[in-house]
């Protein structure tokens, strides 16, 4: 087999690659410039925005109380509901926001009723993750974290 064939391939590839050459770093350009103003925008929406209001005022609850007024509204709900209350711990979360994780267990019906009293009452709360499961004895329980916002 002669080389010949293979050195004219390989010299019609160069030319084409240099034709090209305009087209593919214009193109590599307009990508870099793209992933920059993605990298730069995914920055800026992970940052935390500092005063941002969440929520209005009036459905926030106050700075100093948050943890105890939704330990209170928890325990007041499930007294009048037949449901136990087995932990309310608070746990950190961004600025603005209260977390509290919650652990409650009780007949199906009234756990979900609960669910629902917690989340319909002023000041806002709104459960981040929950889970229901099968209790021993009969029953569910759930599991979840409640997040609230303060002024």
């Amino acid at each position: 087999m002669s080389r010949r064939p293979i050195l004219w391939g390989v010299l019609a590839g160069l030319v084409l690659a240099a034709l090209l050459a305009p087209w593919t770093g214009s193109a590599l350009g307009v990508l870099a410039k793209a992933r920059a103003a993605r990298a730069s925008a995914l920055a800026a929406e992970a940052a935390p925005a500092s005063g941002a209001v969440v929520v209005r005022p009036e459905l926030a609850f106050g700075r100093a109380d948050a943890p105890a007024a939704i330990r209170a509204r928890i325990e007041r709900l499930a007294h009048g509901g037949g449901v136990l209350v087995e932990a309310i711990e608070p746990t950190p979360a961004p600025a603005p926001l209260v977390m509290v994780e919650l652990r409650i267990s009780g007949p199906e019906k009234a756990v979900l009723a609960l669910a629902d009293a917690i989340e319909r009452e002023r000041p806002l709360l709104r459960f981040r993750n929950w889970r229901i499961e099968s209790a021993e004895g009969g029953g569910v329980r759930l599991r979840g974290a409640l997040l609230g916002a303060v002024r």
